[in-house]
């Protein structure tokens, strides 16, 4: 069972990603809120991150390289859900810091089955 985070004030996105995540038989830590995530996330191992960049914009950014020298083997995917130059930035920056995989807003619940798959859980 792997354990997975998923940080995002999107009630809809986290409803859907919990009932993939435990239809697969892995558990979920949700995290709605920066402040909360900042004192909660990332302080035991994690499989893996899904980082909602449409909520948490820069601060998303911060968990990917927090992640990356705290828990290196963490699998990351950001979501994002903007649209032009500053999404295409935003990605690219995620990406560069460590981010495996991404996602675009709207999520639809085949998308996220497929990002799963290609972080191996």
């Amino acid at each position: 069972m792997a354990r997975i985070v998923l940080i995002s004030d999107d009630d809809g996105l986290r409803q859907d990603m919990r009932s993939l995540v435990t239809r697969r038989g892995h558990s979920m830590l949700e995290q709605p809120a920066r402040a909360v995530c900042h004192a909660n996330c990332l302080r035991e191992p994690l499989d893996a991150a899904f980082v909602d960049l449409s909520a948490v914009g820069d601060y998303g950014l911060a968990v990917i390289v927090r992640a990356r020298l705290h828990m290196p083997g963490t699998r990351i995917a950001v979501i994002d859900g903007g649209r032009g130059c500053d999404s295409l930035d935003r990605l690219a920056r995620a990406v560069s810091l460590g981010a495996d995989d991404f996602m675009k807003k709207p999520v639809l619940v085949s998308d996220a089955a497929d990002v799963l798959e290609r972080l191996g859980l």
